[in-house]
């Protein structure tokens, strides 16, 4: 028996218990925000609580789930609409300017979207960090030929020069790119602070309006 199933093992048992955690955090939210009385700024932070763990129990039910070896194509995720989601829910807690831009439409790829917000999602908590809780930081979307890209900006000291490094996030989002046979590059943003950009493989625009198509029609 390998040291890495062992490992993998062992993951899905931790995920596996502590399921019952988050089910508990999300029926005291939903308990809470029963309650009529409750003012406004306490049941927005009670709906991101509900946000946040809605997400992880979707990605512990995604770990127990699907394979280590998922292949390539087995879900599709328009990155767009999951950026979206990951901007909407640091805006209600984090006071500092955050600015997206993204193409007309979708943009599709080939992974599953639990992966796809992990990945959105560390990036962006980097940058925010970088930047403070009155800095910039701008999210960019866009499809170049067969790929997708994602720059997420900040301007904060640069890349590298944020005491505590940029920590475990950035490493998994490389770990990820790298199998899904895509890449991430770190360099300076124009404000000076850091730049991260993330390639992935992306359907072509025919086949990402079909996928849309057929996610309406379900």
């Amino acid at each position: 028996m390998s040291d890495g199933y062992c490992w993998t093992q062992g993951l899905r048992q931790a995920c596996h218990d502590i399921r019952q955690p988050i089910a508990g955090v999300l029926a005291l939210a939903e308990a809470a925000l029963a309650e009529s009385a409750l003012p406004e700024n306490a049941r927005a932070c009670l709906n991101q609580i509900v946000g946040f763990a809605e997400w992880q129990a979707e990605v512990i039910e995604h770990v127990l789930e699907v394979p280590a070896d998922e292949p390539m194509g087995a879900a599709y995720t328009d990155v767009v609409r999951v950026v979206n989601h990951a901007a909407a829910a640091e805006r209600v807690t984090w006071p500092g300017e955050l600015t997206l831009i993204w193409p007309p439409g979708s943009v599709f790829v080939p992974l599953h979207e639990v992966t796809v917000r992990r990945m959105v999602a560390n990036l962006l908590a980097n940058a925010i960090r970088a930047a403070g809780p009155s800095g910039t930081v701008t999210i960019e979307v866009s499809g170049r030929d067969s790929w997708m890209l994602l720059a997420v900006e900040d301007d904060g000291p640069g890349f590298g020069l944020l005491p505590g490094g940029s920590g475990l996030g950035l490493s998994m989002v490389a770990r990820e790119a790298l199998k899904h046979r895509g890449r991430v590059e770190c360099g300076r943003a124009g404000s000076g602070g850091a730049r991260v950009s993330l390639w992935l493989p992306a359907l072509a625009p025919e086949m990402g309006g079909r996928v849309a198509d057929a996610a309406c029609a379900v």
